[in-house]
């Protein structure tokens, strides 16, 4: 077998470059060690007959408004998105609560019920911030990362710039003291940042609290994550390409310093004639699938030192009879129809205060649920009637006594205090409201998906240090490898995890710009 690409992977980010390289008229083979495609964007029944859940990803928050959806028409190849005119719902101890909001006076607004000087300020946020976080926020994603030296240069030309250069310096719990007086505000939006695996005491990390504060979406795709992944894979067989499940790549094929193909598990060859593609993690990828002793020892040792070390998820899985009625609708009635319900305790303290436990090997007994029921807004992944709910709280892959292994002693019994914790803000959810449930314990989430390495879903830690132009590591952010015909194209690429495809758009510009492809897209 010969073609012009081998892609090995066929998560989101591996069929996009794939759909982007196929259109340009390449002949591409993507392979898949699983029997379904999709890697995080998984969608399965795994409660009951018809009752559908998404085992990782469940907002595609960029998708929609991304060049990925336009340029390969994925609306045109079945992918379609729903968006929650509610977007997140922070419910605190006492049932008040705060509702996220896309229209800014709208936010404000809210945010004026638990302080008038929060509301000016998120006003004046917007006012100095928010057209250029409109005008470089995707932009930033979908292009290569800049050198800290040439962002750095740019950011000191304005005051609001330099601002911006001191908070990327601070941690988001101080940015929040900087600007907020209200615990609960403080609460509402630091919730936005450790979604995304941002402990809130990380110093140099501050900034990116901003575009948290100030862009907010909640898109949901139609049928389930999954979805996006099968109209990717339309999008690369419509142009020729072929995707191949349930078929393991054993190592890449090298010529001195250049990959040159792919050998399978059970000993099939594939010709590469341009380039090898790797949607797999770095340690996978390298160490695996190349082999040290074909790497430079200093790019050996930066793979090595890659790490997956932070928070995890431990998850539950439902379906029920009814939707969740909380008791903060009783004052914020939106509250029951938000995207999520996110309930972080009453202060910043007590949310540093969890991720210390998590770093200790602890699960966290105090509460940093988020809740989402897909079916409030796309009735199609559950029976009629009926819905489905993923309950995330934060967790440590490792435990405090037995490790990784020690979660099957204590998730039954984790399980049921998550359910427990619950059914004090939702009093409703009682044990017949649920017809089914799965849990899924961090160990699952790796075995689910191995890129996950540690259950982290952000494929490697979200730090300083493996973010922008570190990551995966300083000098190689632009795709390419020290192996010649070898990119990356992963979550562990910039712009980092998630469900986006910025790392196979930003891949597949410059494979094309090297093989000098026709660049269709603009």
């Amino acid at each position: 077998m010969t073609f012009d690409f081998i892609i090995i992977g066929a998560g989101h980010n591996g069929l996009a470059c794939a759909a982007y390289l196929s259109k340009a008229g390449a002949k591409v083979l993507v392979l898949e060690r699983s029997m379904q495609v999709g890697g995080g964007c998984s969608t399965v029944e795994s409660t009951l007959p018809g009752f559908k859940h998404n085992i990782c990803s469940v907002v595609h928050t960029h998708i929609p408004t991304s060049p990925v959806y336009r340029d390969l028409e994925l609306e045109r190849h079945g992918v379609r998105y729903v968006y929650p005119e509610h977007l997140r719902g922070t419910i605190f101890p006492d049932h008040k609560s705060i509702v996220m909001y896309r229209e800014p006076e709208r936010m404000a607004d809210e945010l004026s019920k638990f302080s008038a000087r929060d509301a000016r300020t998120f006003r004046k946020l917007v006012e100095d911030y928010g057209e250029f976080i409109d005008l470089t926020y995707l932009p930033l994603m979908y292009s290569p990362p800049l050198p800290p030296s040439t962002q750095s240069a740019e950011l000191e030309k304005s005051e609001e710039g330099r601002t911006l250069l001191q908070w990327q310096a601070s941690t988001p719990v101080k940015l929040l003291d900087e600007l907020f007086e209200s615990e609960e505000v403080k609460v509402h939006f630091l919730s936005r940042m450790t979604v995304l695996g941002f402990a809130p005491d990380q110093f140099g990390q501050g900034w990116i609290c901003l575009f948290r504060i100030l862009k907010a979406e909640a898109p949901i795709c139609v049928g389930g994550s999954q979805q996006l992944a099968l109209g990717l894979r339309r999008v690369v067989e419509a142009h020729g390409g072929v995707v191949q499940t349930g078929t393991e790549v054993k190592r890449i094929l090298l010529r001195g310093n250049r990959a040159v193909g792919i050998e399978l598990k059970d000993g099939t060859r594939a010709e590469a004639t341009m380039a090898v593609v790797t949607n797999l993690e770095p340690k996978k990828s390298f160490l695996g699938l190349v082999g040290e002793e074909f790497l430079p020892a200093s790019f050996a040792t930066r793979v090595k030192n890659y790490h997956s070390n932070g928070r995890s998820l431990f998850v539950l899985h439902l379906a029920l009879s009814e939707p969740p009625r909380y008791r903060a609708a009783a004052d914020n009635p939106p509250v029951n129809l938000a995207f999520s319900q996110e309930m972080f305790g009453g202060s910043v303290a007590e949310q540093v205060r969890a991720y210390q436990e998590i770093a200790m090997g602890r699960p966290p007994r105090n509460e940093m649920l988020q809740i989402t029921l897909p079916t409030l807004f796309d009735p199609s992944q559950a029976p009629a009637g009926k819905h489905t709910a993923v309950v995330w709280q934060y967790a440590p892959y490792r435990v405090e006594t037995g490790g990784a292994a020690g979660w099957k002693s204590i998730r039954e019994e984790y399980a049921a205090h998550l359910l427990d914790l619950w059914r004090s803000y939702a009093p409703n959810i009682t044990k017949d409201k649920i017809l089914a449930m799965t849990i899924q314990d961090p160990t699952d989430t790796e075995q689910h998906n191995d890129n996950f390495v540690n259950g982290v879903d952000v494929v490697g830690d979200m730090t300083p240090d493996q973010m922008g132009y570190f990551r995966p590591f300083a000098g190689w952010s632009s795709y390419r490898t020290p192996v010649d015909g070898l990119y990356m194209c992963g979550g562990y690429c910039h712009p980092g995890g998630g469900v986006h495809a910025g790392a196979g758009h930003n891949a597949a510009a410059a494979i094309v710009d090297d093989y000098k492809l026709k660049k269709w897209w603009g």
